[in-house]
């Protein structure tokens, strides 16, 4: 290019790039700043508005910092660039000490005349004033601004790079505002572009529009902050853009000069003539005040130096107006809008406080956040609202100090009414002194005196302050006030003298309350007659009748003379009134005239002999009779206070109650008077009385011969003397003559034989449970009824006989069907008999209802609570749940969702039991199948839900509306699945689609083409129509011609085109009619051109097609061929996790059935406990089945133990198998985002594939953190298996060793040696059998660990886990097997387990307090060691307790005859239990799925038994036992005697759960969790999440450069289109001269 094409092209340059500053200062700027003037902070009315303060050049007369200036150190020579090549260039010098040369920084900022232009100027390039090299030019504004643009007018050429940073604070970062070069990509490292992205609105624009060298001077460069942001418009809103326009400091970095290339030539001249010369420098914009300050104004700084503030309003302080003043924080401070002023508001403090400070807590709390500091006034809280602490508010509001004790108060701060929290035992509303029964004030509160309120005298509780003794009543005793003295009891509150004396008929002292007595109320209200009530004349002088008044409801009596005439009680009144004692007697008296005269005598009782009485006034409320109806009562006692007489003592006031002859009440207390008497009760009790207890009734102990509550019966062989002499007369012993052992105690009746099964005074007939015709005088008259438990018969005149008494269950003339509610087949109708047993249902049915079993089989018939089955112990269909949960009604409707549920042929909904799961339609899930899966819609359609079928481009994601079906469209989609762009806009892609944003003022229409190219308008051009054409300007005018001066660039320009014509021509001419020509030169550089032009075309290619010869399509199908492999990882993951999670609910509810199994034998076993104990009188028969039962218990302790480790070891298992599952996950994703990474580096064109792999990588993500989820909740559950074995091993090791009474044992072993000898043998073939069974037991818990580590290390998906869960499950149920073999065979010694579990029952206290003895577990077994040597010594001489036991044998026989009878019952009796146990463990059997959780509580179980044990071994009896125990402890105890140890092996067998087991289980989950840990899942996420975007930011930069090399290749092959088509070279004319 020639020297003037070159000129010509820099005027072109220089008048476009003058037109565009223009046009950039009057657009964005002006556009965001247009509504915003110099405005005032309150309007006309008062209220608060935004204010700016004015617009001003922030950089006008402010000293700038400059690194580099010409002639600071010495006067420099420079040259002016004229740009004509070979022409003179004309220099001058720069010198800081000649006013006319020099160019400080000051010029930068001074008054711009244009007349006369100053600037500041550098060193030239002479100097060494070139990149590497910069300058920088620092401006300081000493205050934030809001900047609207900097403008730089340079002097010389503006620079080829340059830059603008700022920073936000004056100690702040530098933050690139802006860039400037020819080559931005090369130089920066930004692409050119003149406008963001969404999302990158504080990103720094590169730009070459203003770098080129021409104009050579006074070319402008103007940065508007907000032009090219999108959100620009939405300033107000946007706290990037806030943020953004924010400066304290502005540089500009001069990087690289601009040269025409000719200062590689190193001439002087040349490289003066390059430097950095600026005339102006702008910053426009106002003062930050946060729209809270109309001005800016100085002021002083901590330095001294004035400096810039915001004259604030609005409440608001601070250097911008940027916080609330002190006191203004009730609202969050906020930058002012044009729609809300953001008016700082004053704190709430009631006055008391002018200091507070905003808290977001409370205004989130409350909508107020001033929160109060330093309230006056003794006050606190956010609003000075209530007193501080230790004081409180009085009613005038002022707080008053609480002043509480401090040693008496729990808490120095008081209530509302000035109280205080007193500590126990302390009152006083400071807490100062003891309470009423408290003493010793001190630190810790008052001691209780714990005086007890009944036997305190007048039930006022009071002791001693000091010494803490109480006050007691007349009858009590005791520091506490809390015993009768000895003759007394029933300590009473409302007994006066605190305790009753004993009566006894005086034949004991000592007595206590009898239970079973009720209170009763003896009364007569006279409602329909006199009720028997009787009238007498004093002195016995005869009858007085009694009238009844039937309107007052009372009766009446009237004396014909002076005497007085008495009411006389009637009989129920009367008799045995003994729980009358110390209680009242009131009615109600009036009579018919006044001035009575009373007497000694007016209330009489009479009884025994002996007679008491008392005036009628006196005591408490008694008064005088008058004409008024009055109440009276007495009390009757023979304290001195209560007025009877004569003075007796207790027991002869008792002895009249205790058989009443007579109440008298007097009526009449005048002459010929009148008496009317109504409402009489006496306050008694009875035995079975429906009332309250009545505690003041005896039950007395009594000596020998005496026997019954009152001692008032005779003992037997003793009877009354004399002959019924009743009860106050003595007991002597009976005299039958020879004919009965026992006499009636009152009578001296004899009582016959009972191997006569006679009864009578004389046996004169049969006893009870016998029938026949006793008088006939032979042994045979009475025959024993055929009635169940020797039931009472009678024999009908037919001869038939009649059970009177049949048990409960039974029915039938003689009891031989089962009643209502009871089954069985007692009769043998059916098969053999079967006794009655209650109908178990499960407690399904309702117990008011009849007919709800079978009679016969038991079956039940009216299931209730929804549930089913023969026992009501399933769910009906349609329900699920526990039918045998408590409390019932777990049977819970399945609901399933009809429109999502599989009906049943029958068309109804079942569900699984017992999850309730319900069979769902396709693409459906939940538990009541109502929610359709992710990526599906329209459950409604009752078809299963439909693919969504989201376009993968322009949707979000995968999902939709579950109604509609909506997609979820990326920004700028359209249409039901997406696939579409709304109107405006343009393309469709996976970013969605972009606007148009075609100009309305350049384009016909706002909708462009699918190439995103705006309609334009006549004279406009650009893609959204947004500039003139050549030789065009002013768009809102139309594009109107340029003036005239442009005529001639434009005439340069079509010279130019017409000769690209020409050339164009002369090239066609060329190749239609070639001429050859030799020209080697020409041949040989075209041979180089085509050289070029192949290679280039060959990296196009191969850029194309990745490198590899595949195609792009092929690899864009392999990457989707890889997504869709990942989605069905993902799905298989989410499947397998999903049916854990269900396996998980059904074992959880397994768990629930097991413990609700175990409970319901629980309870069997303690009913079957409650009938032993009824007759439990044999301590031989423990003895004996103690022998029989002991060396097999241990073992079956083992073999749970062991089950229950190996249990917690598959769970173990399980949480390692489902980490495994997690880690795999991990790596998949992993494996995923390596793809994706490659696949980019393969070729960079396939953006769109690799967002899509980004997102699967990204749901893999998810479901790696649910994996990681069910793992940590399996490694929950080997926790609990854990703990349940630590239970285990803590119950076997906390039971203590009781106290046995040797001598009771001695007797006992004696008694059962023959026995002992015999079960020696039986227990040995026992164990032989039982050892066997262990080793089989032991192997099946081996084979099942083996297949679980199979499992373990082949599993490779989470179907292949279940399936081993499956297989551990039948492993149990076959180790359960084995263990009920075990029960069948023990079964000859079934009943020594019922008696077994009454033990438990009677230590399961003790058992329970030692659950907490954990750490203690070690010196207890260590004590139990050292009781097995104290055994071991004491059973050093069993072999001469043996010998001697032999010698004693005879002397059992007869002992023992006598007990076999007694034994025959027991076992009878043991016979039924055994039928519920074997009840019992049919149900066990039926818990199939259920035999881990029950083995667990198994092994609980026979932990305490074996804890029973050791009473047993104790034993001295034992020594076949023990030897057959010793057998097997051989290894572990060998110098043990063989009679001690079966006590050794029990010790060792409980040391098999051994602490290094439990450890070690424990150290294995604690790897578990550390491995989960370790694995860093969350550290990896998040580094994939960070690759992730910087992933998408190159990919962004690389589709900017390669379409840059696309158009690159497009125009490479036009050229190589236009060249001619073989290597022949054609004749060509020179392009330039």
């Amino acid at each position: 290019m020639s020297s003037l094409q070159s000129i010509l092209f820099l005027i072109i340059f220089q008048c476009l790039n003058s037109v565009r500053q223009v046009t950039s200062q009057g657009s964005t700027v002006n556009q965001v700043f247009s509504d915003v003037h110099y405005s005032k902070c309150y309007d006309d009315d008062g209220k608060p508005q935004r204010c700016v303060p004015e617009f001003v050049n922030a950089a006008f007369n402010v000293e700038v910092e400059v690194t580099n200036t010409c002639g600071e150190y010495y006067d420099s020579e420079y040259c002016i660039q004229s740009g004509a090549l070979g022409l003179k260039r004309a220099c001058d010098r720069c010198d800081a000490r000649d006013p006319g040369r020099r160019h400080p920084a000051t010029y930068l900022t001074d008054f711009n005349n244009n007349e006369n232009e100053t600037w500041w100027q550098s060193e030239t390039m002479y100097e060494n004033i070139q990149w590497p090299n910069q300058v920088n030019l620092t401006l300081s504004l000493r205050k934030a601004f809001d900047i609207t643009y900097v403008r730089l007018k340079f002097h010389s050429p503006r620079p080829e790079s340059f830059a603008i940073y700022k920073r936000t604070s004056e100690d702040g970062l530098w933050v690139p505002y802006q860039y400037y070069s020819a080559t931005c990509r090369d130089f920066y490292g930004q692409p050119d572009l003149s406008y963001v992205y969404g999302g990158e609105e504080t990103r720094a624009l590169c730009t070459s529009e203003f770098s080129d060298i021409s104009p050579l001077t006074g070319g402008n460069v103007a940065f508007s902050t907000l032009e090219g942001r999108p959100s620009a418009y939405n300033f107000e809103t946007s706290k990037e853009l806030q943020e953004w326009v924010t400066a304290t400091d502005i540089r500009v970095t001069l990087d690289r000069l601009n040269t025409f290339g000719d200062e590689v030539f190193g001439d002087e001249k040349v490289l003066r003539s390059y430097f950095y010369a600026i005339t102006d420098f702008a910053v426009g914009g106002r003062c930050k005040c946060n729209g809270h300050a109309s001005e800016c104004i100085l002021s002083t700084s901590e330095t001294s130096a004035p400096r810039l503030v915001c004259r604030c309003e609005h409440f608001t302080g601070g250097t911008d107006c940027q916080e609330c003043l002190p006191f203004y924080n009730d609202l969050p401070w906020s930058r002012a809008t044009s729609s809300d002023a953001h008016e700082c508001k004053p704190c709430s403090c009631n006055g008391f406080s002018n200091r507070c400070f905003f808290d977001q807590k409370l205004y989130q709390t409350t909508g107020h956040g001033g929160h109060c500091i330093d309230c006056g006034g003794n006050r606190d809280g956010p609003n000075c609202e209530r007193c501080k602490a230790n004081f409180y508010e009085r009613s005038d509001n002022y707080c008053i100090p609480c002043n509480c004790d401090e040693t008496g108060s729990r808490s120095l701060q008081c209530n509302s009414e000035g109280k205080c929290q007193c500590k126990p035992g302390v009152t006083g509303d400071k807490c100062d002194r003891c309470q009423a029964n408290y003493y010793d004030f001190g630190a810790q509160g008052c001691k209780a005196c714990s005086c007890s309120i009944a036997g305190s005298f007048n039930n006022e509780p009071d002791c001693d302050v000091t010494s803490g003794i109480c006050r007691c009543k007349e009858n009590v005793e005791g520091q506490q006030c809390d015993k009768c003295k000895p003759g007394f009891f029933n300590l009473d509150v409302m007994n006066d003298f605190g305790c009753t004396p004993c009566f006894c008929f005086g034949h004991s002292a000592v007595c206590h309350s009898a239970p079973g007595y009720g209170q009763v109320l003896l009364e007569s209200i006279f409602a329909r007659s006199a009720e028997r009530w009787d009238g007498e004349e004093a002195y016995n002088r005869g009858k007085s009748p009694v009238q009844y008044n039937t309107e007052t409801q009372n009766i009446a009596l009237s004396a014909a003379a002076r005497e007085p005439v008495y009411f006389i009680a009637p009989d129920r009144f009367l008799g045995d009134q003994r729980g009358s004692y110390n209680q009242e007697l009131n009615f109600t008296l009036k009579i018919g005239e006044h001035s009575p005269k009373p007497s000694a005598e007016d209330i009489i009782l009479e009884g025994a002999g002996l007679r008491v009485s008392r005036p009628i006034f006196g005591g408490h409320r008694n008064v005088l009779p008058s004409v008024d109806a009055q109440e009276f009562s007495y009390r009757l006692h023979e304290h001195v206070d209560f007025g009877w007489n004569p003075r007796l003592t207790a027991r002869d006031f008792m002895s009249i109650l205790a058989n009443l002859t007579a109440i008298k009440i007097r009526g009449t207390y005048t002459p010929r008077g009148v008496g009317f008497l109504d409402n009489v009760k006496l306050k008694t009790a009875r035995r079975g009385a429906a009332g309250a207890p009545a505690p003041w009734v005896e039950s007395c102990t009594c000596p020998d011969g005496y026997i019954d509550q009152f001692c008032e019966s005779c003992a037997p062989k003793f009877t009354h003397e004399p002959k019924n002499g009743g009860p106050f007369a003595r007991c002597v012993p009976c005299t039958c003559n020879g004919h009965a052992d026992i006499c009636d105690p009152d009578s001296g009746q004899c009582i016959c034989k009972t191997d006569t099964n006679t009864a009578g005074d004389n046996c004169e007939r049969c006893a009870r449970g016998y029938y026949g015709n006793a008088l006939a005088g032979t042994d045979e008259d009475c025959k024993s009824c055929p009635c169940p438990n020797k039931g009472a018969c009678i024999q009908l005149q037919d001869n038939t006989i009649v059970c009177l008494e049949c048990p409960t269950g039974y029915a039938g003339p003689q009891c031989e069907f089962c009643g209502d509610g009871y089954f069985g087949d007692p009769s043998g109708t059916v098969s053999d008999p079967t006794e009655c047993q209650s109908c178990e249902c499960n407690d399904n049915i309702d117990p008011n209802a009849v007919g709800n079993c079978n009679r016969t089989t038991g079956e039940c018939l009216k299931c209730i609570y929804n549930t089913a089955g023969i026992r009501c112990d399933q769910c009906l269909p349609g329900f699920y749940g526990d039918a045998l949960a408590l409390p019932k009604g777990d049977c819970k409707s399945c609901e399933c969702n009809y429109l999502g549920t599989v009906p049943t042929p029958d068309n109804t909904f079942v569900c699984a039991q017992p999850s309730g799961q319900c069979p769902c339609k396709d693409n459906i899930m939940g538990r009541q199948c109502d929610t359709c899966e992710d990526g599906f819609y329209d459950l409604a359609s009752g078809q299963g839900c439909k693919e969504c079928m989201c376009d993968p481009i322009g949707s979000e994601n995968a999902s939709c509306n579950v109604r509609s079906g909506q997609c979820n469209c990326r920004q700028g989609v359209v249409g039901l699945r997406c696939t579409d762009c709304a109107p405006n806009h343009y393309g469709f892609s996976t970013e969605g689609c972009k606007p148009c944003a075609c100009d309305p003022v350049g384009s016909l229409s706002l909708q462009c083409d699918p190439e995103g190219q705006c309609p334009c308008r006549e004279n406009v051009e650009g893609r959204a129509c947004d500039r003139c054409k050549e030789n065009k300007f002013n768009r809102q005018a139309g594009c109107v011609d340029c003036p005239a001066c442009y005529n001639l660039v434009q005439e340069a320009v079509n010279d130019q085109r017409e000769k690209l014509n020409q050339m164009e021509k002369l090239l066609d001419e060329i190749a239609n009619s070639p001429t050859v020509i030799s020209d080697v030169d020409f041949e040989r550089k075209l041979q180089e051109v085509e050289q070029r032009v192949d290679q280039l075309w060959a990296d196009a290619t191969k850029t194309v097609t990745g490198g590899d010869g595949r195609s792009l399509l092929e690899q864009i199908n392999e990457l989707k061929d890889k997504v869709r492999a990942l989605d069905q990882t993902e799905k298989q993951i989410k499947a397998t996790l999903q049916q854990c999670g269900i396996h998980a609910d059904e074992s959880s509810t397994n768990l629930t059935v097991a413990r609700d199994a175990v409970a319901r034998a629980q309870e069997a076993l303690r009913n079957a406990q409650r009938f032993l104990d009824s007759d439990g009188k044999d301590a031989l028969e423990r003895a004996e089945e103690r022998s029989q039962e002991y060396g097999q218990q241990s073992n079956l302790m083992s073999e749970y133990a062991r089950q229950a480790r190996q249990l917690a070891e598959e769970h173990e298992q399980e949480a390692m198998s489902v980490e495994q599952v997690a880690q795999k996950a991990l790596n998949t994703s992993t494996n995923a985002y390596d793809s994706a990474y490659n696949a980019y580096n393969t070729q960079r064109n396939a953006s769109d594939e690799s967002r899509q792999l980004q997102t699967a990588a990204q749901q893999l993500e998810e479901e790696v953190k649910s994996t990681e989820e069910r793992a940590r909740q399996a490694l929950q559950k080997a926790k609990d298996a854990y703990n349940n074995a630590l239970t285990l091993y803590q119950n076997a090791h906390s039971q203590n060793l009781p106290q046995l009474d040797l001598e009771n044992v001695r007797d006992q072993a004696r008694a059962a040696k023959n026995e002992a000898e015999r079960l020696k043998s039986q227990l040995e073939q026992l164990m032989e059998g039982k050892d066997q069974l262990l080793r089989e037991a032991e192997d099946e818990a081996n084979e099942a660990k083996t297949l679980v580590d199979n499992a373990q290390r082949h599993q490779q998906q989470a179907d292949e886990l279940l399936t081993d869960l499956d297989k551990a499950k039948a492993s149990a149920e076959e180790a359960r097997n084995q263990s009920e073999n075990t029960f069948k065979e023990a079964q000859k010694i079934y009943d020594t387990l019922q008696d077994f579990h009454r033990n438990v029952e009677q230590s399961k206290d003790r058992a329970y307090d030692a659950k907490t003895q954990i750490p203690e577990i070690t010196d207890t077994i260590r004590e139990a060691q050292e009781k097995t040597w104290e055994n071991q010594q004491a059973l050093a001489g069993a072999k001469q307790a043996a010998s001697k036991a032999l010698q004693d044998a005879d002397e059992a026989k007869l002992i023992a005859d006598k007990a076999s009878g007694e034994a025959d019952a027991i076992r009878a009796e043991c016979g039924e239990t055994k039928d519920k146990a074997s009840q019992l463990r049919d149900e066990t059997d039926a818990l199939g799925t259920r035999v881990a959780d029950i083995s667990g509580r198994l092994t609980n179980a026979e932990d305490k038994v074996n804890e029973e044990d050791k009473q047993i071994l104790a034993a001295l009896e034992k020594a076949s036992e023990a030897k057959t125990a010793a057998r097997e402890a051989h290894e572990k105890v060998q110098q043990a005697l063989e009679r001690v140890r079966d006590i050794s092996l029990a010790l060792e067998n409980l040391d098999q759960i051994n602490d290094e087991g439990l450890n070690s289980l424990e150290r294995k989950i604690e790897e578990v969790e550390d491995e989960v840990r370790d694995s860093g899942i969350e550290d990896k996420l998040a580094s994939l999440k960070m690759a992730r975007n910087k992933q998408a930011l190159w990919i962004k930069n690389y589709e900017d450069e390669l379409e840059a090399l696309r158009k690159e290749v497009d125009n490479v092959q036009e050229i190589r289109n236009t060249l001619p088509p073989d290597n022949r070279c054609w004749k060509r004319i020179r392009l330039e001269p």
